[in-house]
């Protein structure tokens, strides 16, 4: 079973306003939109701040480490997946930045602890797959 996520329905939320987040993945590295005027970064990708409505805006490289917030296991395939893919875990992760991503959690992670320590692991092929959550060693 694979651990990461296959890109194409992810990939038709890329514009103008969220393709910093998604070339950094590509790079492997993880970039939040970041407000100049309160000095916060935030997420999902806008074209104004959500605390203080600023367009003021840059993008930050983020830890890619945080804590899980939430975890739920998806057991009927609802987006095209192939069978053999469920279940799989989605996830909450509140990032050290102070802000909260969805994500998926690696196969072998599925079953850790709400509060557990977590790093982002990057896809091989970003153009094939989406990084993926893994349990902090």
């Amino acid at each position: 079973m694979s651990d990461h996520v296959p890109v194409s329905p992810a990939r038709c939320a890329v514009s103008a306003v969220s393709e910093p987040y998604w070339n950094s993945l590509a790079d492997a590295r993880l970039s939040l939109p970041y407000c100049n005027a309160c000095n916060k970064p935030f997420f999902f990708p806008r074209k104004w701040c959500p605390n203080c409505w600023s367009s003021n805006l840059s993008w930050i490289e983020a830890s890619g480490r945080g804590t899980l917030y939430s975890r739920c296991m998806v057991n009927m395939p609802f987006d095209g997946r192939p069978a053999e893919e469920i279940p799989y875990a989605v996830a909450l992760v509140d990032l050290d930045e102070g802000v909260r991503l969805p994500g998926r959690l690696r196969q072998a992670d599925a079953a850790m602890p709400i509060g557990g320590r977590v790093v982002l692991e990057f896809a091989d092929d970003p153009e094939v797959s989406l990084p993926v959550w893994r349990q902090e060693e």
